[in-house]
């Protein structure tokens, strides 16, 4: 049985260097492969050391929209970033662009001047990103966070349908929303949050996904699943979220593994 993490911040502080570690307890609960998702200029070249150091260790690069304040007032990135950003994605174990998106949730509701223009540089720069990652050829990870994301994230991405690849990380919508990502040849990848007492609703949303566009991260060092609630995340963890969304789609461990694994090796062809 074969595990893969799509999602996860290695050079988290809390992890305190101890990769080594991490990724013995991976191996040891058939985590093969891990991708490790980089969030702005200084986690980006974080990402590609791990991947070079370890095997079983890939990575994603981009500028997540809760990780713009290195821009200062740009309102786009520049060309050193993106000629930066696109040297990175064309590294041999840079599987993808990501994490990018919009991320609305912290800003006040009242739309003043401030608040259109962090939205509108947050639309501009997942723009650029998309963009970039249809010319490489690169699928992307997308964050997607907040009132009217939802929507701000489809309009951005419809026309360039059929360019593009994505996966909405960290998914926590309704069956509605999975079905607008579906049907811009999208997947969806889910976390130990369908591990959560409260989350009755999306094991319920889970039930009628198609299990073949399902893939499964942890996003560590965040939302360690149940047995591990409230502790420290880490890659071997999603091994509880791979066994819970089997059980709810009513699979066995085993078979969803190989489906979901199968999923995520062909939607990132460049890992091995």
């Amino acid at each position: 049985m074969e595990w893969i993490d799509t999602h996860a911040h290695l050079y988290a502080e809390d992890f305190n260097g101890n990769i080594g570690e991490l990724l013995q307890r991976a191996r040891e609960a058939s985590v093969s492969r891990i991708i490790s998702v980089g969030v702005n200029g200084r986690t980006n070249p974080q990402c590609i050391r791990f991947a070079e150091e370890h095997e079983e260790i890939f990575a994603a690069v981009g500028w997540q929209p809760t990780d713009l304040d290195e821009l200062g007032d740009e309102m786009e990135l520049s060309p050193v970033r993106l000629k930066e950003l696109h040297e990175q994605a064309c590294h041999p174990k840079v599987v993808a662009i990501g994490e990018i998106g919009l991320d609305y949730f912290r800003l006040p509701r009242t739309q003043t001047d401030e608040v259109l223009r962090t939205k509108e540089r947050q639309k501009r720069i997942f723009r650029q990103q998309l963009e970039l990652a249809a010319e490489l050829g690169l699928p992307c990870a997308i964050h997607q966070r907040g009132d009217g994301t939802l929507e701000d994230c489809l309009e951005i991405m419809r026309p360039l349908a059929g360019r593009i690849r994505a996966v909405f990380h960290c998914f926590v919508g309704d069956l509605q929303a999975a079905q607008a990502f579906f049907d811009l040849g999208c997947l969806v990848s889910l976390t130990g949050i369908v591990t959560f007492k409260k989350a009755e609703e999306l094991r319920e949303t889970i039930r009628s996904l198609p299990p073949e566009k399902i893939m499964v991260e942890t996003d560590c060092p965040y939302l360690a699943p149940e047995p591990h609630f409230r502790k420290l995340c880490e890659p071997s963890y999603v091994v509880h979220t791979g066994k819970r969304i089997a059980g709810i789609l009513g699979l066995s461990p085993e078979e969803f593994s190989q489906i979901t694994s199968r999923t995520t090796r062909d939607f990132f062809p460049k890992m091995k």
